[in-house]
């Protein structure tokens, strides 16, 4: 009787313990035609549009490979990797404990198969249903560019028409047949606003040649659930942002930071997403090469990040408010903050004494190599533009506080480099922090000031100095 009793018990253990072990928060099995065996495959999601985030991996067994864990995924738009060139996405809702996929990867879309995936059965059949319809819609096209006979052709227009119409119906039908799923939403946010049929007249009796790009503008979001966070595990928010303000958004500051904080008005339904958007919006034009667009940051750290951003520790928000604390002084359009340097005699001399069209302010150090091998360059340009109104004030940057080292470097600098043309000078009162001070981080750094020692640029290139001065003339031009 103990014996059996033992038994029993042991029987029970094991039964509990095998059964723990095949108990996972998720379980996807992908059995794909035509892998080899042993191949390391990677389970990864989307982060936006540039990354793919890993979460797993496992070895390709007969043509099957496994991914299992105890912690549950968090949905999004997943990808299975073979290679960095080939990989296939689906989706992941967050509450499939198990998902099947079948497929042969010479023909992935035409054969894949799920299995306890209702989201995905739902996103293939709408990209099934895209790629049947766009071969179609390509034999139309043939026929209409290689035919010449008017009948053809307007038979063919028609057929282009109506599958158009098609497409568009049965693209909304899907959405609103199955607008609770996270694939609904996906299959949502790539739909194109709807716009009007026609245009409104204005009062003079024209067409509003504007309306139909305000509308798009107005709708352009309209599709894109910004409260939902496993858009940020899909490329879809970033996308739709990016083409935003590149299409719709005039590239001036004033203009931008107006249609940012609509933006991120919409996405601060959600936190996580509201600190996505705002990060890659920061990222960009902290770091963007279009001159003029440097107040863009500013606006976003005291506006969002100093305001709104929470997540921030003290540390991190006390960086951004020393980066607001250098950079708003000198945005562009703003005139130059107060830089009285000495020259070799040690005489100040004052930037805003000097009577000029144009000045260039050239920070640079003595021992820069770059500084050294763009002396030639620099004074090349001086030579062949000093009459056009252009004078460089030649501001050496110290390394050290010793200012008589300082001084002699920069006359050796001077005397070497050929620059006694220029208004050479350098801080030998130990005024200035530079870095703190004009952002110098990094030299040579160029600022190019107008008459008023207003900031037209900085940060620019000198081989560019001459195209960006031009260009700014013909804009006064325009506006005279």
């Amino acid at each position: 009787m103990v014996f059996r009793f033992c038994l029993f018990l042991f029987i029970l253990c094991a039964s509990v313990l095998t059964n723990a072990q095949d108990t996972f928060a998720y379980d996807i099995k992908v059995k794909f035609k035509g892998i080899e065996t042993s191949k390391n495959v990677q389970l990864a999601h989307y982060y936006g549009n540039a990354q793919f985030l890993k979460v797993d991996s496992a070895k390709a067994e007969n043509g099957i490979i496994r991914f299992k864990g105890t912690q549950g995924l968090q949905g999004g738009m997943y990808v299975i990797v073979l290679s960095p060139s080939v990989y296939y996405d689906f989706l992941i809702s967050g509450t499939e404990p198990q998902i099947t996929i079948e497929a042969d990867t010479s023909d992935f879309l035409n054969t894949v198969k799920f299995t306890g995936s209702k989201e995905n059965e739902i996103l293939y059949n709408y990209r099934k249903y895209l790629a049947d319809k766009t071969n179609e819609a390509m034999e139309v096209q043939k026929v209409l560019r290689t035919s010449k006979e008017p009948l053809v052709l307007d038979e063919n227009k028609r057929k282009m028409k109506a599958m158009q119409e098609e497409v568009n119906a049965y693209i909304k039908n899907t959405v609103k047949t199955h607008q609770d799923t996270f694939a609904g939403k996906i299959i949502k946010i790539n739909m194109e606003p709807e716009l009007p049929m026609e245009v409104p007249l204005l009062p003079s009796g024209k067409k509003d040649s504007t309306f139909m790009y305000r509308t798009y503008k107005n709708k352009f979001f309209e599709n894109v659930d910004f409260s939902d966070e496993r858009m940020l595990r899909t490329p879809f928010i970033q996308n739709k942002v990016e083409k935003y303000f590149k299409d719709l958004v005039y590239q001036v500051t004033d203009s931008i930071t107006t249609d940012a904080d609509r933006v991120l008005r919409l996405a601060q339904k959600h936190k996580d997403v509201y600190r996505f958007v705002l990060w890659m919006m920061s990222n960009k034009y902290e770091n963007i090469n279009v001159i003029g667009l440097d107040g863009v940051f500013v606006h976003l750290a005291e506006n969002h990040y100093l305001k709104n951003a929470d997540w921030l520790d003290a540390n991190q928000k006390a960086k951004f408010q020393e980066r607001v604390d250098i950079l708003k002084p000198i945005i562009t359009g703003k005139v130059m903050p107060l830089l009285i340097l000495q020259d070799t005699l040690g005489r100040d001399v004052n930037l805003m004494d000097i009577k000029s069209k144009y000045t260039l302010v050239y920070f640079y150090r003595y021992d820069c190599g770059h500084c050294q091998d763009h002396a030639p360059d620099l004074m090349k340009f001086y030579e062949e533009n000093k009459d056009k109104g252009f004078a460089i004030y030649h501001a050496g940057t110290h390394e050290t506080g010793d200012m008589k080292e300082e001084l002699e470097k920069t006359k050796g600098f001077i005397k070497k480099y050929k620059t006694e043309k220029l208004i050479n000078v350098l801080d030998l009162k130990l005024r200035y922090d530079f870095r703190k001070r004009y952002d110098v981080y990094k030299t040579p750094t160029i600022f190019l000031l107008d008459s008023e020692k207003r900031i037209l640029a900085k940060s620019i290139p000198l081989e560019d100095v001459k195209g960006f001065v031009e260009f700014h003339e013909k804009k006064l031009a325009a506006k005279k």
